[in-house]
């Protein structure tokens, strides 16, 4: 290639870069200005509405169970199951299916002896627990009431020895229908003060820009009691709160 041909090929590259830079330019200005354009500025009010309501429990959970010791796992395991079994034939008498009775805990260990000297530990004996959870339904808070307390004394006596706590909430059905009136309550809260906040920031509610939602929260009453005052145990229970939180963001103009 002589020097002419040279120069000619370097001017059409440095022409053709040129072309290029000018083209990319004014396409990334004409797609800066069109999302600028296309976009708007939308203001928003954030407002949250929290809708509760209290009602008294149809349901009482009560935790329970037997600890027994003996010098053989076979022993401990029987005195255990002597206890467990003479409980659940009190609670068929009263009405209490076994469906609503169940297991959440047991287990069999060893019980070690100390010496003072130092010397290695060694086993004495052996303790089993068995705990159950016992629930009761009913729709007469008063009556739900009796019957929890019925079922704690003839657990004791019986030989159940750990009573750890007796949980008044409401059933899955009663709890899925209050979830509806929740909401619906939360929303109006939501809505009346995104209303009034508008009103009087002098400006106007156009859309919904999002929506979130809480799951209902239930707060359920707690009773603990000790099982040696098994005798003629009386519970009292009050109302639970159920309560759902909704949070919304509203577009103003």
């Amino acid at each position: 290639m002589n020097k002419e041909q040279k120069i000619i090929t370097l001017g059409i590259t440095a022409l053709t870069l040129i072309l290029i830079s000018t083209s990319l330019y004014a396409l990334l200005a004409n797609t800066s200005t069109t999302n600028t354009n296309n976009t708007p500025l939308e203001h928003t009010i954030s407002v949250t509405g929290v809708g509760e309501i209290k009602v008294y429990p149809d349901t009482v959970r009560i935790s329970l169970g037997a600890l027994t010791e003996a010098p053989t796992t076979v022993d401990a395991v029987t005195k255990n199951s002597g206890i467990i079994n003479e409980l659940m034939k009190r609670l068929e008498t009263m009405g209490v299916s076994k469906r609503d009775v169940q297991t959440t805990y047991y287990n069999i260990y060893p019980l070690y002896k100390y010496p003072n000297d130092g010397s290695t530990p060694y086993i004495i004996g052996y303790r089993v627990v068995h705990n159950l959870d016992v629930v009761l339904k009913g729709d007469d808070v008063a009556q739900l009431g009796l019957k929890a307390g019925k079922v704690i004394d003839e657990s004791v006596l019986v030989g159940v020895n750990q009573v750890t706590s007796v949980q008044f909430t409401v059933s899955d059905q009663l709890a899925k229908q209050l979830k509806e009136q929740t909401l619906q309550l939360a929303i109006q809260e939501a809505t009346s003060k995104a209303n009034l906040t508008a009103i009087t920031l002098g400006v106007k509610i156009v859309g919904v820009q999002s929506v979130t939602e809480e799951s209902p929260v239930t707060y359920p009453i707690y009773y603990r009691t000790d099982a040696k005052e098994g005798a003629n145990t009386i519970l009292i229970p009050g109302q639970v709160s159920i309560s759902t939180s909704i949070h919304i963001v509203y577009i103003i103009s």
